[in-house]
Order: C-alpha cells, then structure tokens, then sequence
C-alpha cells in the first residue's frame, strides 16, 4: 500500500477465494473488510490459482517485468510452489524479492504459523501493557502487522536504491519478529538494566486523567512543564515543595503527588484544561476515539486525511502517507480493488492468452 500509494504500480494476486483478508473483521462493502480497505488502496488485484499451470503462468509472466516481488507465506512455501527466489532471478536477474514470515527464513521456529496476537505475546509487548490485575494483555490493534510493514517498506525502498546505484537483484528477508524487536529495542535494553518492569509513569506526574468530561493526557517531562503544570492547576504550594522539584522526588512521592492534581482535573472541563495547558505550554492531550481524531481541527488544516467514498459504506478517512502527494476525490490511490477486478486489464498487458 505504501508503495502504491508513492506512485507504483502494485498488482495484488489472490487464491481464487479472494486474500482472507477481505473477510476479516468489520465489514466495509461488499467482499472486503476495514482492515482490507486500509492495506490495499491503490492497488490493482487479479486472481490465480497457484495450483493450476494458467495460475503459476500469470505470476510468471507479471515477475518478469517486475522490479519487485513479495510473498507472505511460510517459509519454504514459495520455493515449494515454484516461485522461489532462484527460480523468478533467473527470468529476472534484477528482480528485488522481498519474503514475510512470521519468524524468519531459518530457526527451529521458521515453520510455525504467526499472527498479530502471537508476535504482542512473543516479543514482549503485552507484558508491557498489563491490565489492572497485572495480567499481560494485547493491545487492541494489530502493531505487528503495520510495524513489519513500515518495516518492510523502507528494507524495500532502500533495496531499489542500491540496486540503483550497483545494479543487481537480492532476495529480502523480513519477519514480523524481528520488526516486533526492532521496535522494541528500548525496552529489551531497559529491560537488561533494571529487569524490574516499572509501575506507573517513570515520570509522574505523566498520564491521563479523568476531568469533568472526558479523559486528559499531560506529559511533564522537564521542569518547566511541572511548574507550569502547577500554575494551571492553582497548585502553587505542590510547585515550591522540595519534595516534588524533580523527577526522582516525584517519583519517590508520587502518592502525595498525585490526589491534588486527580481533583483539579477532575473538576474543571477538557475544553477548559486544554486552552489553558495550551497557552501555559503544558504537553498534553484530549484522549480521543478515532472519529474524534479523523475529525479534529488540526488534522483537517494540515490535510492528514482524505476522505474517500467507497459503495455500500461512509465516506471513510484515508490518511495521506507522509512524503507523498495528498490524495484528490478521484485519486486512483484511493480506489480499493474488488476480487480479480483487473483481470482483463493485467492479461491484456502481459500479452497473456
């Protein structure tokens, strides 16, 4: 989508039942998903049947052309099928051939099937977001997926530009573990230091707080912004307190630290508190949903989002990609593809019979 979305042109091949992802999750129109719609803007789709010899025919003659080839499926499976890396270089010598795995080409875990929920519970990440119990718990949107993509764009992008400059093709390798631990590498460093996992803000008095109508999230990561924090607040007796005038105090009391500032939020309103934590230059943060997000007034002015009409649902937001030219009404970007909906088109295109 991403490469798409930057100008190329991407041709999605999918088993004749269409890519799994059409029907997972919210249904957004007919034979597709929000998920689907999210990832594949851009796009054009056909169908092949890898286990017939038209199917295997058509991916052979779109990767002959082709700058780039990618496959998602367990390691091995595509040498398996016949379109394994050696085999497509030799039709085309400069052929980048990117392969996503759950865990990787090798290892003893090359073979096991990964998801989203997997790879939190692997790599760390859900015992970095426990529920109130302590519990490890997943996060309620699939970082694996988009972190191994944003991943796998750039491994990409800087493949084409070396290719480029030295010519040659070269065979990627990208694993949603290796992105999960990429993105990661703070915590697994911190983790290594002080293996105490810490409770609550590592600097107090950051978090969201519940005001009279909604949820607030302040981040004080300097000095200036506790003092200023507290003047906004009516706090001044908590802004002189030797207790609290540095990260260390703060955290070592956070317990007589918090309760005056959880009441001064609590009765006063967000549309208050945020104009005055904005003009007292306090960071902080209205908790939004995602229609609240997609809708705020910022986002509109700087163009962050394109909104785009798709049959049988809402105008939906399209999030112009960064970097790359905001989409119009009837950008081709923003098209979505149906099942084999540019079947005739691509064959006719590979003189294919």
């Amino acid at each position: 989508m991403l490469m798409a979305q930057n100008g190329a042109d991407v041709v999605k091949v999918e088993p004749p039942e269409g890519d799994w992802s059409r029907r997972l999750g919210v249904a957004a129109g007919p034979d597709r998903s929000a998920a689907y719609v999210a990832s594949n803007r851009g796009k054009r789709a056909i169908v092949a049947d890898l286990k017939s010899s038209e199917g295997m025919e058509i991916v052979r003659s779109l990767t002959r052309g082709a700058d780039v080839f990618m496959e998602s499926n367990r390691a091995g499976v595509a040498e398996r099928l016949g379109l394994g890396y050696d085999t497509l270089s030799a039709d085309n010598e400069n052929l980048i051939y990117m392969s996503i795995t759950g865990f990787g080409q090798n290892g003893p875990y090359a073979a096991r099937p990964a998801t989203d929920a997997i790879l939190q519970a692997f790599s760390g990440l859900m015992m970095s977001n426990p529920d109130k119990d302590g519990a490890p718990k997943r996060i309620e949107f699939p970082i694996p997926d988009y972190t191994t993509g944003l991943i796998a764009y750039q491994t990409l992008v800087t493949a084409l530009y070396g290719r480029a400059v030295h010519g040659g093709g070269r065979h990627l390798d990208v694993s949603l573990m290796q992105a999960m631990l990429l993105f990661q590498q703070q915590g697994l460093i911190a983790r290594e230091i002080d293996p105490t996992p810490p409770r609550g803000s590592p600097l107090p008095p950051t978090g969201t707080y519940t005001a009279a109508d909604g949820y607030i999230n302040i981040s004080v990561v300097r000095e200036k912004f506790f003092q200023s924090l507290c003047a906004v607040l009516g706090l001044a007796d908590m802004a002189v307190d030797d207790r609290f005038s540095s990260i260390e105090g703060r955290r070592a009391h956070v317990e007589e630290l918090l309760p005056p500032i959880e009441r001064a939020i609590a009765a006063r309103h967000l549309g208050d508190l945020a104009a005055a934590f904005a003009t007292a230059d306090v960071p902080h943060a209205i908790v939004n949903d995602y229609q609240d997000a997609a809708r705020d007034d910022h986002v509109a002015t700087v163009g962050g989002v394109a909104w785009q009409s798709l049959e049988g649902v809402p105008d939906l937001p399209f999030v112009n990609v960064p970097g790359s030219i905001p989409l119009a009404s009837d950008d081709k970007r923003a098209r979505v593809p149906a099942l084999d909906g540019d079947r005739a088109e691509i064959l006719a295109e590979l003189n294919f019979t």
